[in-house]
């Protein structure tokens, strides 16, 4: 625990000649004391920065864009209208950032600093450009703790072949956890408080076997047709005829679904 009690650190350097605080912005290697305006070189691969990312959204924008998600091809039918006790609750999750450099160039890569059920999260991206030094939630959302060691982490990002760490970060990312219920079952999905993206893994999907059914009687129409016809224009002109109910009876399952 204690690389992510480092973590508490945040965003500041002491300045070795003054002793004052001196701001770090994310990204930044070289600043200037803003007290005695001597110049400073961090070495962000020792340190680990401290950082939240601005909650863009608020409840009523996460709240249209899990409406959004719900109503996709993903999705069962309405399901936007048959779910029942949907809410949403304000949460602050962290995550690490290493700014990298690799045969390939200089790379962002991000890693969950918490267990989650939802895998999605380690492919969310973090602009570092919004990034803010101090925390921006107030004291009623939930902040989630950081229990993923910084070495654990480190250990992953080498296994995915990133290269030299150059910026060890805590970014903290704000979400909207959505919380609800279809055909008597709990389901949870997440809403990045930044993007609107929505984070599900296990959710009411549409059921495949009526596509397949649609699919399976394709493949044995073309087959038959195939052996009975020796004609290529007469095959053809069977075919095109055969896939245009196929065509309209895929719409309306999927439709109907």
């Amino acid at each position: 625990m204690a690389d992510t009690a480092q973590a508490a650190a945040a965003s500041t350097v002491t300045c070795p000649q003054c002793g004052g605080e001196c701001p770090l912005a994310a990204g930044e290697r070289v600043l200037t004391c803003p007290f005695c305006s001597v110049s400073l070189f961090a070495d962000r691969s020792a340190v680990v920065s401290h950082y939240w990312l601005p909650r863009l959204l608020d409840r009523d924008e996460a709240a249209a864009a899990l409406r959004r998600w719900m109503v996709g091809n993903e999705t069962v039918k309405d399901l936007d209208r048959r779910v029942e006790r949907v809410s949403l609750e304000p949460v602050w999750f962290p995550m690490w950032l290493f700014r990298c450099r690799g045969e390939r160039g200089p790379s962002v890569v991000v890693e969950p600093a918490a267990p989650t059920p939802i895998p999605q999260l380690a492919d969310l991206e973090v602009p570092a450009g919004s990034l803010l030094g101090s925390d921006p939630g107030s004291d009623d959302e939930e902040r989630v703790e950081a229990v993923v060691p910084l070495e654990t982490a480190r250990q992953w990002l080498g296994e995915r072949g990133a290269g030299e760490v150059l910026e060890n970060s805590l970014v903290h990312v704000p979400l909207w956890r959505a919380r609800y219920h279809f055909s008597g079952k709990p389901f949870v999905a997440l809403v990045d408080g930044s993007t609107g993206r929505v984070l599900a893994s296990i959710f009411p999907e549409k059921a495949e076997s009526p596509y397949v059914l649609v699919a399976i009687l394709g493949l044995v129409l073309f087959t038959v047709e195939g052996f009975l016809i020796s004609n290529p224009l007469l095959k053809l002109a069977a075919y095109g005829a055969t896939a245009v109910p196929l065509v309209l009876l895929a719409w309306w399952v999927a439709r109907k679904v």
